[in-house]
């Protein structure tokens, strides 16, 4: 039977598990990718190709939606990327290119114009290859020592509050408007995207919203604790240049006493205020990163490097956090 190159739908759920088992020789959750293809408020385009009944590759897209002044487009970051290993004794020696072909052409026509990725460099090496991807650039990230002193927050005297679990809900549609109105371009950053988000089956993460006296978020954080790292999976705040990043931090920094981590780190792009603001005023310093930020043509003529120099991301636009 030939091979079959198409979209991938709920129908193909139980070979795309069992390909997964076989090229990562690890079981994949069936909640996790419920999660990710069909719960997902941004639904995406994921590619497959299967034989007879058999996956034989398939490259997965985590929908979202590309949020800032210049931009709100429909958007993707391609994540599950797998091949059988037999594939090529069997006589399918071009098949990822030709998967990856299928994968470019249904999302281009959806009117995606551009999608990235955060590859380790030996995937960036083969993405580059067959795919035409490039790097924007190094993952930039940056850490403090959680034992340093503490940060110097004005929480009482700005009368704000800093509250644990705290709902992505109502108290944070303002905050998400002014970020969606910031010169470049992030992920959306909607109440209901952060709230199903964040989460993930299998996953727990600590999220702290600073609010005012009316209940308005003026930021928040999301922390999940990784090989004793507080990672700050996601950070936002409403202003940048106030005081608002120090209280929220400060905050974040005392609640995390007792946590099995030793720093916390951000990922943020290598320039812009808030990483020199991390370095320069806050205590943080450069962490080493293996991972780097690769953008992928989709649209045939559109200048798909040239949003990868202003991409505000974090750790939470990297599916394995």
């Amino acid at each position: 039977m030939a091979i079959e190159f198409r979209p991938a739908g709920k129908r193909d759920r139980p070979a795309i598990l069992e390909l997964f088992e076989v090229a990562f020789k690890t079981g994949a959750s069936a909640d996790d990718l419920a999660w990710k293809y069909d719960a997902n408020p941004h639904p995406a385009l994921s590619a497959l190709a299967i034989e007879d009944g058999r996956a034989l590759g398939f490259i997965g897209a985590l929908g979202t939606r590309y949020r800032g002044a210049e931009i709100d487009q429909r958007g993707n970051t391609v994540v599950d990327v797998m091949t059988r290993p037999d594939t090529r004794s069997l006589g399918h020696a071009g098949l990822f290119k030709r998967l990856g072909d299928v994968f470019r052409r249904i999302n281009a026509d959806a009117g995606t114009l551009f999608d990235f990725g955060f590859p380790h460099e030996r995937a960036r090496k083969i993405e580059e290859r067959l795919f035409g991807c490039r790097m924007a650039e190094p993952c930039g990230e940056r850490g403090r020592p959680l034992d340093a002193p503490p940060l110097l927050g004005r929480l009482r005297r700005r009368l704000l509050r800093l509250r644990e679990g705290e709902p992505f809900g109502r108290a944070q549609e303002g905050l998400a408007e002014v970020l969606h109105a910031r010169s470049g371009w992030r992920t959306d950053r909607s109440p209901r995207t952060l709230a199903w988000r964040f989460s993930r089956p299998g996953f727990a993460y600590r999220t702290f919203q600073l609010l005012d006296v009316r209940g308005r978020s003026r930021g928040y954080a999301v922390v999940s604790i990784r090989d004793r790292k507080a990672l700050l999976v996601d950070l936002q705040v409403r202003s940048e240049t106030d005081g608002s990043l120090a209280d929220l931090l400060a905050g974040v920094q005392e609640r995390l006493a007792g946590a099995d981590a030793v720093r916390m780190v951000l990922r943020s792009p290598l320039e812009g205020l808030l990483g020199r603001r991390l370095v320069d005023e806050l205590g943080f310093a450069p962490e080493p990163s293996d991972t780097v930020l690769l953008m992928h043509p989709i649209a045939d003529g559109f200048d798909f490097l040239a949003p990868g120099r202003t991409f505000d991301y974090r750790f939470s636009d990297h599916d394995v956090f």
